[in-house]
């Protein structure tokens, strides 16, 4: 079979998502050299997207085997996978056996082998590596991971896994150091004693980015105006849960879809945005005027945001199950049909708008920017820019430096291909492109199944990128949001990137982009990037419980506000205090002060 085609941009939850993830987007990295050749490694253009290997003689094998363009003889690297609700394979394959894992066996000679994979639902995938590191199991060579920095940090903490500098300095390709030097904090969260304990692996800029999305259709029939203000907002949720929108003649639908049941720093079904509203945002280390760090969730701004949370819960604007959902089936509340509005990430039109399309023929969905407060304050979320999650190294891999060379490979070759190369279209035709009778490109299965063959479900595209040990090959930062904004402002596609792009993204992802991007000043970073300190490691579960069960008693009622203070004032005394010292000493010492 042969293996073409372009970078199919899609928002995986798995994201989910990640992961997280946004920075501001950099110069153009595509002019610089894909790799460092210090150490022999082949010489990649990606202006032209061809590998020269002709300065490196196949002979010329190094000490841990590679001889300028793959493994003289075949290496395996172990590891383990969560399979996302988004990964489709034809009959027959497997995340052990696919079209991509043969692949990169016969392009590279590395071999990926899973100790085990599991279905990524209700973080199946983090509570089994928990599991291994509770009972003191070994570790494959790679873990790779998206989501809470916890689990990165029990994974670091159990000693298992190496420092990954010097492989980093002496095999990264230049696309890859230069999407980690983009932001200067990228290595902080995973740094311990000057030591990086682990590869980031990069996501595209402003992709975690937050903005508010509505039912047009409901917006339509209601004869409702785009809000503004938070005040506008709840005149359009009273109209939402009031005056039957869905035309059922019940009174069964609701104004935002929320799930705060693990955090109120969601990455989807978001509610944080709304004590960004009063300057605060829970969950995060926000910076002061005096320019000390506080956290979020015990500033007292939080209390103003959980007055207004609580008489949205009274007037049935949010789910009373909202303190039971988690992000993702408090989504569910907006793609059922339920809710008329929902706070998250420019890409949401790919996954899971699409259920709600399948769910209520007719209905129509449209992206806004996020509401300013009443003195006209906005603040969302921002992971850390451009990461999207985190690889680990057993100290006893054979050959740590093979997974580095399997990301570069995809940095020089599917990152951004240049026309007439073996990426443009997809990765593998007849699994997410084919070509049609005329030539032209097709990514669309339902309506030609017969250029898919052995699809299970041709509904969605089989996208083997998905089978990576990176989640999507590799993402160059700068590169989506440039081409969004290119496209919404009426540019011609030209590269295969950018004409992939504009093929497959819908216009509602198009236009929220630039609306991202129009509001990218509100966002609120999280000045707290580096390790658990030794308060949190032994108090952070207490901690939370405290905060959680505070902050749920008082939406649903159960506590009057003031409980509010008597929880920062237990909090503090608990541990609080002095988390707060040392997170500001390590602040200090991160930025030099």
């Amino acid at each position: 079979m042969r293996i073409t085609g372009t970078r199919l941009l899609s928002a995986s939850l798995v994201a989910i998502l990640s992961l997280s993830l946004a920075a501001c987007s950099g110069g153009d990295n595509n002019n610089a050299p894909a790799n460092n050749g210090a150490n022999n490694e082949a010489s990649t253009n990606t202006n032209t997207g061809t590998t020269n290997t002709d300065s490196t003689p196949a002979s010329n094998v190094d000490e841990t085997g590679w001889d300028g363009t793959k493994y003289a003889e075949t290496i395996t690297l172990s590891t383990v996978k969560g399979v996302g609700t988004n990964y489709y394979f034809k009959n027959g394959e497997t995340m052990e056996n696919n079209v991509l894992q043969k692949y990169m066996k016969e392009k590279l000679g590395i071999d990926v082998k899973y100790d085990w994979v599991v279905t990524d639902t209700n973080d199946a995938y983090k509570t089994k590596l928990r599991l291994m590191l509770s009972s003191g199991e070994k570790m494959p060579d790679i873990i790779t991971y998206r989501g809470d920095m916890e689990t990165v940090n029990m994974l670091i903490d159990s000693g298992q896994f190496m420092d990954v500098g010097e492989l980093f300095d002496k095999y990264a390709g230049e696309t890859y150091k230069a999407g980690v030097a983009l932001n200067q904090d990228t290595w902080l969260p995973v740094t311990r004693d000057g030591k990086r304990m682990a590869l980031p692996v990069l996501d595209y800029a402003y992709n975690d980015d937050m903005l508010l999305w509505l039912r047009q259709d409901w917006m339509d029939k209601l004869g409702l105006q785009a809000p503004k203000t938070v005040a506008d907002f709840e005149k359009i949720m009273d109209a939402f849960v009031n005056q039957d929108p869905d035309g059922n003649g019940k009174k069964d639908t609701l104004g935002l879809a929320t799930g705060f049941k693990n955090t109120y720093l969601g990455w989807m079904s978001d509610i944080s945005w709304l004590f960004g509203t009063y300057g605060t945002l829970p969950g995060q280390w926000n910076k002061g005027a005096d320019g000390t760090l506080t956290y979020g969730s015990v500033d007292p701004a939080a209390k103003q945001a959980l007055t207004q949370l609580k008489d949205w819960m009274d007037k049935g604007y949010i789910s009373k199950d909202s303190g039971l959902k988690d992000e993702v089936s408090g989504s569910e509340l907006f793609t059922k049909g339920q809710a008329g509005a929902i706070v998250g990430r420019n890409w949401l039109p790919d996954w899971p708008f699409g259920d709600l399309l399948n769910n209520v023929p007719g209905s129509k969905y449209k992206g806004y920017p996020l509401p300013t407060g009443a003195d006209g304050k906005i603040g969302a979320q921002s992971g850390n820019p451009s990461v999207n999650g985190w690889m680990l190294i057993n100290k006893d891999a054979k050959n740590p430096e093979a997974l580095i060379r399997y990301y570069n490979f995809f940095f020089e070759n599917w990152a951004n291909p240049q026309p007439g190369s073996e990426f443009e279209n997809g990765f593998a035709e007849g699994y997410d492109w084919a070509k049609l009778p005329d030539g032209t490109i097709t990514k669309d299965p339902a309506k030609y199944p017969d250029l898919f063959p052995d699809y299970a479900d041709r509904t969605h595209l089989v996208e083997p990128i998905y089978y990576s040990l990176t989640f999507e090959g590799a993402r160059i930062p700068s590169l989506y949001a440039d081409t969004m904004i290119k496209i919404a402002n009426g540019g011609t596609p030209e590269t295969p990137y950018e004409k992939q792009t504009a093929a497959v993204r819908k216009p509602e992802n198009v236009e929220a982009m630039k609306i991202v991007l129009d509001q990218k000043d509100i966002r609120m970073k999280n000045y707290f990037q580096g390790p658990l300190t030794e308060t949190m490691k032994q108090k952070n579960e207490l901690l939370n419980k405290l905060v959680n069960q505070t902050y749920s008693k008082i939406i649903y009622g159960q506590s009057p506000i003031d409980e509010f203070d008597k929880m920062v004032e237990n909090w503090k005394k608990s541990g609080g205090d002095q988390i707060t010292q040392e997170v500001n000493d390590w602040f200090k010492s991160a930025s030099g002060q």
